[in-house]
């Protein structure tokens, strides 16, 4: 149950916080990811992802299509919002309550040693 949660939350987290649009493009990657591979075979997924995010966007021969992917451009379009619940207010009501003290005896536990008594230097006995 708690993995079904954790996997809503971050699901919710995702919609919340990124375009629809982008998510929905996520085909188009794993697709371009397989057009790379059938000229490529020995590039690696990490591979992929350098060539088309993390460096400078070159003009080759599919640049078209590198576009296509998700978070290449920016929509400004996307709504963003936030949800606010709506504030309750609450009575705090006061009773005059008057507090009796308890007085608890002080209790002395007799299977406790003395330390007085089992010192190593104690005051002389009568």
């Amino acid at each position: 149950m708690k993995k079904t949660g954790v996997y809503i939350l971050l699901l919710i987290f995702i919609l919340h916080n990124t375009a629809l649009d982008q998510i929905l493009k996520l085909p188009v990657l794993v697709a371009h990811y397989h057009e790379h591979q059938q000229l490529n075979g020995d590039i690696s997924i990490m591979d992929f992802l350098c060539m088309h995010y993390w460096g400078k966007d070159i003009r080759d021969k599919d640049y078209e299509r590198d576009m296509q992917l998700p978070y290449k451009t920016v929509d400004i379009h996307t709504i963003t919002h936030s949800f606010i619940p709506l504030v309750r207010t609450t009575d705090i009501k006061f009773n005059d309550i008057q507090l009796e003290e308890i007085v608890y005896p002080l209790l002395k536990n007799n299977y406790m040693p003395d330390p007085a008594l089992s010192a190593l230097f104690r005051p002389p006995q009568a």
